[in-house]
């Protein structure tokens, strides 16, 4: 049963973050006249940041899974010494690319200020010089496999103490590639009709 629920709650950040991703206006409209006007008020009207504070909210999901994982499905120990310096090196290049995200982009670049209509500047500096999409979703991706292999009694990353890792990677894949993908996830919303066609 640990599965299927870890999956659906690990699954509500990243719909929440894809609705806001492809549909800004209606977010700003929940904020400005729905249920979320609560939050937009306590943030003296910032759009990106009443997304924060539901990403902060929301974790809730995440680290409640991860939490249980760990502290109660899972027996726990240290890795052996060299699965330990493994681990430690995805933590660390985990942690450096969320942190230096950050720093490159701001609360207002990372919660979608350019899609809710604040001007963000495109940044060229670390990490997104690196060639590779979406730095900050592979920094969350890397602590958590770190974290797990450190707490691993074996290396096999197809067991079922890499369970929670594996479907932290497909949902973060998922939002990269779909959830929050102009092209391919707004090809799928206008083929439900969730989205106007494309002018031709």
């Amino acid at each position: 049963m640990f599965v299927p629920v870890a999956f659906l709650l690990l699954g509500i950040e990243r719909f929440l973050y894809g609705y806001i991703y492809h549909f800004p206006e209606s977010f700003k409209l929940a904020c400005r006249e729905g249920p979320l006007k609560v939050l937009l008020d306590r943030n003296q009207g910032r759009f990106w940041e009443v997304a924060q504070n539901l990403g902060v909210i929301i974790k809730i999901f995440q680290f409640g899974v991860i939490g249980y994982d760990l502290a109660f499905r899972l027996s726990l120990t240290i890795a052996q010494p060299l699965l330990l310096v493994i681990a430690l090196v995805l933590l660390a290049l985990g942690q450096t690319l969320n942190v230096t995200v950050f720093n490159a982009i701001g609360g207002v670049g990372v919660y979608y200020g350019s899609q809710l209509g604040y001007d963000v500047p495109w940044a060229k500096c670390f990490p997104y010089n690196m060639g590779i999409g979406d730095p900050q979703y592979w920094g969350v991706v890397l602590t958590v496999w770190g974290a797990y292999l450190a707490l691993s009694p074996h290396g096999n990353i197809f067991g079922a103490h890499f369970v929670v890792p594996w479907l932290e990677l497909f949902w973060y894949v998922m939002s990269m590639k779909l959830l929050e993908d102009q092209t391919n996830g707004g090809a799928v919303l206008r083929a439900l009709g969730l989205k106007p066609s494309k002018a031709k």
